[in-house]
């Protein structure tokens, strides 16, 4: 009787991971298509029913096949968006942060509100940073400013990485980002400023030597004029 037991038990374990992997890549496949096509109205909604027919009835036993479902959609939505064209920086940061808060949910309502906080980021910095409608050399520069984001850049410098006359580059960047290069410098800076000092792991005075402000003040001047507020009243 006890064998007949473990085998029948293993059975039905066998036919739930099954059963899941089916409904997971059938769920996958469709918000892959949405989050392609940038429609994220669609996709939060898809993404909310996933959590009602497939981690539910899965959770009530072991929420870590839950984590490992939510982490592997982490992954694959970061990399989705970073392919459409959004900087590797900001899919990578978001993905961490993602994977550091799913390794400390307790609960599948947890997990649900990150993989919502998570795509609300995505698109939030998508409708912000996408490369995709700029020239290649544009690209290049964005790539360039973001990789540099910890270090002072500049018009000059850019221009010098990219091998390009710097009027030439000021007038192609206004033209297609809707912005000066030194304005978009300062915006990324300051929106991730913003972000590290939500995160109360660094003094004002750390975040603004990380970003490569030469003084604090000139780093709260700017940030007030991006960001419409001082550091200190975030």
């Amino acid at each position: 009787m006890k064998t007949d037991y473990v085998t029948t038990q293993h059975l039905l374990e066998t036919e739930q991971e099954q059963d899941f992997m089916k409904d997971t890549l059938r769920f996958t496949s469709s918000l892959e298509e949405l989050i392609r096509r940038g429609d994220f109205k669609n996709y939060k909604q898809l993404l909310q029913d996933s959590y009602v027919e497939i981690l539910a009835p899965y959770t009530f036993t072991d929420i870590e096949i839950a984590k490992l479902y939510v982490a592997v959609h982490a992954n694959d939505l970061t990399n989705a968006l970073s392919d459409m064209g959004l900087p590797s920086n900001i899919t990578e940061n978001l993905k961490k942060e993602a994977f550091m808060q799913i390794t400390k949910a307790g609960r599948i309502d947890d997990l649900r509100q990150i993989s919502l906080n998570l795509v609300n980021h995505l698109e939030q910095e998508y409708k912000k940073y996408n490369l995709k409608h700029y020239s290649y050399t544009i690209q290049r520069a964005v790539e360039y400013i973001h990789t540099r984001r910890f270090q002072a850049v500049s018009t000059s410098s850019v221009a010098k990485y990219l091998d390009v006359e710097q009027t030439h580059l000021s007038k192609c960047f206004h033209e297609e980002v809707g912005m000066t290069l030194t304005d978009y410098v300062h915006t990324m800076k300051t929106d991730m400023a913003k972000t590290l000092i939500l995160r109360r792991a660094f003094s004002l005075m750390e975040i603004s030597d990380m970003l490569g402000y030469g003084s604090y003040h000139y780093f709260c001047k700017v940030f007030k004029k991006y960001q419409h507020c001082l550091p200190s009243q975030v």
